[in-house]
């Protein structure tokens, strides 16, 4: 593999190196930004099952999505060997934190807070991380923490790892379970994991020390928890509980979640103690599940939430320090003897790290297949930690055209100020009169058209008349889409949703502030249900704004749908959901990974019956046509619907999403491919059917020899092919050249 370069990207310098992987710090060009990129290494690739594990993890980090974990922009293939692009996490690691001295319980009590909701995340889908441990902690420029390295992650369920039936981990931080090779090991391993950080982090230094791994090992097994007022005796006394619950050698006596471990340590940094436990014995009598068989909960502030009715399992008294559960005989004397054999030389244990050192590594994963009747195609999902893993957030495109019943007006009260900008009062500029009266020209069953010109929003009619801009705040702007009733744009910018109004007058509709990526609020067409993109997850809600603003959770998300198996909807990463005309299906842009091609968007058009695991009705352009730049670059930033058969896409050539124009029929199953209507030229963004769906609009870019401006264009699309010489609508041409403008049409009325 060329050290210069891996795939697109440009490496500057080695990162960090292990058994498993060795980690790049790159720099990628296309999006001007610095990357972590992790290579698998070529030994990995004789073993026949590889592909198959590698899938498999990708999976796991598709479920796992989450603001705490190290996200995933990209990955592909070079010279034969895998590789995963990930956020470039500038902060360094834990490890480097605590090269300078043990945390305050306020610091260690913030940091797990944060990472808690992601542990807690990751073992109700029954993945255990395994291998938590300093060098797995990340930070970024603003010292927010995160997750690192599932490599020899477990999915619960079907015992699968990325490593076979190897026990795997770093000796300082395994469980006594993990030790002694328990192939049911659940979420509880990583509590005690988490323990050990905590005794680490305050204390500056590991619980148990050992001249060889095999004899740390063996004291998480045999030993008795220490007692940390022993090494800092200033501590509040409640240190020394929580350790010793997290620590306890039998999992029935820990904590039984993270986001428990973090509410009691956040009692106590605030000098209260933690809270009050039940005895063993009636936790154990209760019955308390597994945290692996655990309903979905969503953390708050350190303290877990169950997102369904049934009442919080009984907590667990913490065992005494100093005495530990005994273990059966022959369970010890097999430990023993296993360690005995690892320490001749004839064990096939493998250590990844000790006392903390080992590979900065992180390895995704994908995702679910859709299998189609012919040439199939395999998806991964990818993170969501931008707006596409490919996509940067400035490039997500427009909505297409809503066709539905109006529903009732929305309410116009919104949430405080503190939650977005206050937009301006709209100002007006009049433009291209042409003695037509304003509003008269209704071409495809639109009048009207809105679009965005240097961030701001801008309607006019469709013969260039009442040219109006309607905000005035240059912020980022995603997702525009008229009203119901066609008196305002909605649209999204942050985490928040807007209307602003014909009349200048502008409203939040909604924010979703514990969200990183907002980027769809599409309405049915029969306005009874919306359908959001939150961190690249779809959410089907009723729409009712009321209840929509009452949300400030993701549990309060699955709380209120109507259909919980889309709410969320995991089988794929969902960018852009649309509605068809009549509501039965749904067409989307998901996220993936497409054989041959790597990190991959296409769009698939599935039932919108509300089930779990649909039946793909279609995928393309793979598996059905294959655009020589979608190969080159495999990005879908829009895409147009007719509401039945006809989608319209741009391939991505340049500035942010401008290529070829492609035409595919769902029906018939065929492309028109590269029909560039403009006289055969390039470049084209953004295309959307018109309500009748008898026009096709388009924003046009001339490349290569022209000037960079953009201009509209909307022609029959019956014509298209015929030769047929169009003008552009009468608007003025956009002069930057990287504008997204997202155009988007009003149903005449």
């Amino acid at each position: 593999m060329d050290l210069k370069n891996i795939g697109r990207y440009e490496v500057k310098s080695e990162i960090a190196q292990g058994g498993m992987a060795t980690v790049y710090h790159a720099y990628d060009p296309r999006f001007e930004r610095d990357v972590a990129v992790k290579v698998l290494p070529q030994a990995f690739l004789h073993d026949p099952q590889f592909r198959v594990r590698f899938e498999r993890e990708a999976k796991m980090i598709a479920l796992l999505e989450h603001p705490a974990i190290v996200p995933v922009y990209d990955f592909g293939e070079e010279s034969g060997q895998p590789y995963i692009v990930m956020r470039f996490m500038s902060g360094g690691s834990l490890t480097d934190r605590l090269k300078q001295g043990q945390l305050s319980i306020e610091e260690t009590s913030q940091m797990i807070s944060r990472l808690a909701p992601a542990l807690d995340a990751a073992h109700a889908r029954n993945i255990i991380h395994r291998d938590l441990k300093p060098g797995n902690i990340l930070f970024d420029q603003y010292g927010n923490a995160y997750l690192s390295d599932f490599g020899i992650a477990r999915i619960g369920e079907s015992g699968a790892t990325l490593t076979g039936t190897a026990i795997l981990g770093t000796p300082t931080y395994m469980s006594p379970e993990q030790v002694q090779g328990d192939k049911n090991i659940d979420g509880r391993s990583d509590i005690y994991a988490l323990g050990v950080l905590l005794y680490q982090m305050i204390s500056g230094k590991a619980p148990y020390h050992g001249d060889t791994p095999a004899k740390v090992m063996m004291m998480h097994v045999l030993e008795p928890v220490p007692n940390i007022l022993e090494v800092k005796g200033d501590l509040p006394v409640g240190c020394q509980d929580i350790i010793t619950r997290a620590m306890a050698k039998d999992p029935e006596d820990r904590y039984g979640t993270t986001g428990e471990l973090a509410a009691a340590l956040e009692n106590v940094a605030k000098g209260l103690p933690p809270s009050a436990l039940p005895p063993v014995a009636e936790a154990v009598s209760a019955g308390r599940k597994r945290p692996g068989e655990h309903e979905m909960a969503t953390v708050f502030s350190g303290k877990t939430v169950a997102s369904s009715a049934k009442a919080a399992a009984p907590a667990v008294a913490a065992q005494p320090a100093g005495r530990s559960r005994s273990l059966p005989i022959a369970i010890v004397i097999l430990v023993v003897f296993l360690l005995i054999f690892i320490i001749g030389g004839g064990g096939a244990l493998a250590f990844i790290g000790f006392q903390g050192s080992g590979p900065l590594a992180f390895l995704a994963p994908p995702a679910a297949t859709a299998t189609q009747t012919s040439n199939p195609i395999s998806f991964t999902a990818t993170s969501p930690a931008n707006i596409g893993g490919i996509i940067p957030a400035t490039t997500a495109p427009a909505a297409s055209p809503t066709f539905i019943a109006a529903p009732s007006e929305p309410p116009t009260s919104a949430p405080p100020p503190s939650q977005a900008p206050t937009l301006p009062a709209a100002t007006t500029t009049l433009t291209n009169t042409g003695g037509v009266a304003p509003g008269s020209v209704v071409i495809g069953g639109a009048d009207k058209i809105a679009y965005l010109n240097s961030k701001d929003i801008w309607v006019a009619n469709l013969d260039g008349t009442g040219l109006t801009q309607l905000t005035k705040n240059g912020t980022d702007k995603i997702n525009l889409q008229w009203t119901p009733d066609g008196k305002g744009i909605d649209y999204i910018s942050g985490k928040c949703a807007y209307t602003v109004h014909l009349d200048g007058r502008s409203e939040i509709i909604t924010c979703f502030n514990f969200v990183d990526y907002f980027k769809a609020f599409e309405i049915s067409p029969d306005g009874k249900q919306v359908a959001l993109s939150l961190d690249n997850q779809m959410y089907v809600l009723p729409y009712d704004l009321e209840k929509i603003r009452s949300v400030q959770t993701r549990a309060d998300l699955t709380t209120i749908a109507e259909c919980k198996e889309w709410a969320p909807y995991t089988k794929f990463f969902v960018k852009y959901p649309r509605w068809s005309r009549d509501g039965k299906t749904m067409a989307m842009i998901i996220m993936g990974v497409a054989a041959g091609l790597g990190s991959a968007d296409t769009i698939q058009v599935i039932p919108s019956d509300c089930n779990a695991n649909p039946h793909p009705i279609d995928n393309f352009p793979p598996p059905r046509y294959m655009p020589p730049d979608y190969v080159a670059s495999p990005t879908i930033q829009n895409f147009g619907w007719d509401g039945f058969d006809l989608f319209t896409h741009s391939t991505f050539i340049r500035n942010g999403g401008f290529g070829n124009l492609f035409v595919y029929n769902k029906d018939t199953k065929k492309a028109q491919q590269k029909i560039n209507p403009v006289n055969g030229a390039c470049c084209y963004r953004d295309p959307q059917f018109s309500p009748d769906g008898t026009q096709l609009l388009f924003a046009f870019q001339k490349y290569p020899g022209g000037d960079g401006s953009i201009q509209f264009y909307m022609i029959p699309y019956g014509s298209l092919s015929t030769g047929l010489t169009y003008q552009p609508l009468p608007l003025p041409s956009i002069t930057n050249p990287v504008e997204m403008p997202q155009p988007v049409l009003r149903p005449a009325r």
